[in-house]
């Protein structure tokens, strides 16, 4: 299996999942985007329509595809005391019993 990688660019205000994020899922239609801030943990859930903010992911299998998300990108920068808007990468845990990957945001790393 791919790692398990996910992509923030502070700039554009874009999550990038790559194919090891989309497989851990298992290729979901849906996916929420949840965030504990005093963990410093984001978790990407797969779901159903019937999920409250679900974002819809592309249908085509893809090997990464981006999710628009300015206004959680500037909580979490505000949060994680950010000062730049350089893109950074995080690596996930799989949790495959409730369809989800986890991301710690204390343990990003700056790639551009």
């Amino acid at each position: 299996m791919n790692k398990i990688i996910l992509n923030l660019d502070l700039r554009e205000g874009l999550f990038t999942l790559n194919e090891g994020t989309i497989e851990a899922l298992g290729r979901p239609r849906q996916v929420q985007i949840l965030i504990n801030m005093q963990e410093k943990m984001l978790v990407l859930r797969a779901c159903g329509t019937e999920d409250i903010e679900a974002v819809v992911l592309p249908s085509e299998k893809t090997i990464a595809t981006e999710i628009g998300a300015r206004s959680i990108m500037k909580q979490i920068k505000q949060k994680m005391n950010w000062n730049d808007d350089r893109a950074r990468e995080c690596i996930g845990v799989c949790y495959p019993e409730i369809k989800a990957v986890c991301f710690d945001l204390s343990k990003v790393r700056i790639i551009a």
